[in-house]
């Protein structure tokens, strides 16, 4: 089998995962997620790894984790932002600021007839890449060595390599943790994976540590 078959039939196997959450469970999966995010990234960098910086976010699609970065106080150390698709078949995508609170900073993105997407409209700012600090990467499954499965139109492959200084923080169930998955050169891997149990700190790099250290990663070879 190929791996192009082989991808396929892991987002199958990954997709029937996350349907089969119940919605008790997605909310308390996802609540203990947004404490792990706390705890892990914002409580371990020091305040100049923000300094005013962005967190780039997404709005989740179907059963993804529903996590929002957001206070209620708006006194986050870190500007938000969510990302935003410019170019459906050249796959590209940028990072817009925006917020959950402000309907009028929203629109509708069709993907489908049946489905659609949340995302900053085309009014709000986009963020230059160099001032973004972190990006929460959604995907489908993940390794301990930073293997992502994503749904297989590549957007975040191309946003990531855009943002080479920025931490990559796969955001997933724990359920959605893999042992091996097939890659091709161009998939990027993300440097800490957040689940509701913890994170999970990349075998073999010290990226989340330069980072937590230094608000960038100047040495990322991939």
């Amino acid at each position: 089998m190929n791996r192009a078959s082989q991808k396929k039939n892991l987002r199958n196997e990954f997709s029937q995962k996350l349907d089969q959450l119940s919605f008790n469970e997605l909310i308390s999966y996802s609540n203990n997620l947004v404490e792990s995010f706390h705890r892990n990234i914002v409580n371990q960098a020091k305040f100049a790894s923000f300094n005013g910086k962005y967190i780039v976010s997404f709005y989740p699609f179907g059963n993804e984790p529903q996590i929002n970065i957001e206070s209620e106080k708006n006194d986050e150390p870190f500007q938000v932002a969510y990302v935003r698709i410019t170019n459906w078949s050249q796959r590209e995508m940028v990072s817009a600021q925006a917020r959950r609170d402000q309907p009028g900073q929203w629109e509708e993105l069709e993907i489908t007839s049946t489905n659609k997407i949340f995302q900053p409209s085309v009014t709000q700012p986009i963020c230059k890449t160099e001032d973004i600090a972190a990006i929460l990467v959604p995907g489908l499954a993940f390794t301990s060595s930073g293997e992502r499965l994503g749904r297989g139109a590549g957007f975040y492959d191309r946003f990531l390599k855009l943002c080479p200084e920025a931490l990559r923080i796969g955001v997933a169930f724990e359920v959605q943790m893999a042992k091996l998955l097939p890659t091709e050169s161009w998939d990027e891997k993300v440097d800490v994976i957040l689940t509701d149990r913890g994170a999970h700190e990349v075998i073999g790099t010290n990226l989340f540590g330069e980072w937590k250290t230094q608000g960038k990663i100047k040495n990322r070879s991939n």
